[in-house]
């Protein structure tokens, strides 16, 4: 069948025959080097994934597309993606988004709501007892790591830095709490939490209260393979090591 004969196909056929052939081309975001070659050798799959894409924006059926952006096929969320992000930018971005994360498209998305949501307004932190403290900064700190991954700006591009400031400010609001009571050491804890980014605002806290611990576990984000904690955690021991850490509590 021709390109031009895509019109003549329903809706079904379509999401059927774009699936199927994605499934063959194989895409670029995979980093799969086999799959890469082999669509750079297709050039007619390539157009036909092209002009499928264009039959199904232009019938404009969103919901039958988030058929393809939540396929169980990565090859097959990453045409989606690259293909409808005009007619559906906050899917599209979190199913490619997620081929780089290695989540799928409906992870990235609760994701995307769990930052977008932040804290509740209410206890305040003055109402919150010392375990609560923690446990929301651990949040805060999560979406921190989430906004700078998975919190895209669809309309600007790049990425959405409100809620990331949003979270930070936070983290550092229930830090001067804790300090307040004098219990900035019931974060000392989480130098050991699975997460390298709550490991890491808490080694930053932490660091003049608990050096010994605080700097063995910046000093191993720091060495770990790069990321925004290791960056972070590198920066703040040396400006601490300087006398240059101000944290302002």
């Amino acid at each position: 069948m021709s390109t031009s004969d895509f019109s003549l196909l329903s809706i079904d056929e379509l999401l059927q025959r774009f699936a199927s052939t994605a499934e063959i081309v194989g895409n670029a975001l995979s980093f799969d080097n086999e799959k890469i070659k082999k669509m750079l050798e297709r050039k007619d799959l390539i157009q036909e994934m092209q002009a499928l894409g264009a039959e199904l924006r232009r019938r404009g059926s969103i919901d039958r597309l988030r058929e393809l952006l939540q396929s169980a096929n990565p090859h097959v969320r990453g045409w989606a993606g690259q293909q409808f992000i005009s007619v559906d930018p906050e899917w599209s971005t979190a199913a490619i988004i997620g081929l780089f994360e290695n989540l799928n498209t409906q992870e990235v998305l609760a994701w995307r709501e769990r930052i977008l949501r932040g804290a509740p307004p209410r206890p305040s932190l003055q109402e919150m007892t010392v375990a609560q403290l923690v446990e929301r900064f651990v949040d805060a700190c999560e979406r921190c790591y989430g906004a700078n991954r998975f919190l895209m700006d669809e309309q600007g591009g790049g990425l959405n830095r409100d809620m990331y400031n949003k979270a930070s400010g936070e983290i550092y609001g229930i830090a001067k709490e804790l300090d307040r009571r004098g219990k900035l050491s019931a974060l000392v804890p989480l130098l050991n939490h699975p997460s390298a980014a709550v490991r890491s605002k808490a080694g930053m806290y932490c660091l003049d209260i608990a050096p010994q611990e605080a700097v063995a576990t910046l000093e191993a984000l720091g060495d770990a393979q790069r990321s925004d904690e290791s960056v972070d955690a590198g920066m703040a021991l040396t400006l601490w090591r300087m006398g240059a850490l101000k944290l302002n509590l």
